[in-house]
């Protein structure tokens, strides 16, 4: 799952792109969710099989979103889900 990702991510302002980068030890999911022109670290996710989940915060100017995601990685695709306090947030993407 190692890897990073060119995404796109359906929010309540319109399509945003991004990249989201995935490091794998184990079971453990690590990494940093790239979008609304800033950085966003994650750790304490989990991987199994070709599913993923992880939580963290995305920082948007003054504001900070918590979400928590899940989706999968098929080939070099990946479809997700972020839950957050405005709605689901669809996640698509590709190996970049």
């Amino acid at each position: 799952m190692d890897g990073t990702y060119n995404i796109t991510m359906q929010t309540p302002m319109g399509m945003e792109k991004g990249t989201i980068t995935f490091t794998q030890e184990g079971n453990a999911l690590s990494g940093s969710l790239n979008i609304f022109r800033g950085s966003n670290v994650f750790s304490g996710g989990k991987v199994e099989g070709n599913e993923f989940e992880f939580s963290g915060e995305i920082k948007k100017l003054i504001a900070k979103i918590p979400y928590t995601a899940k989706g999968t990685i098929y080939g070099d695709n990946l479809t997700a889900v972020a839950d957050t306090k405005y709605g689901k947030l669809a996640i698509k993407g590709s190996r970049a």
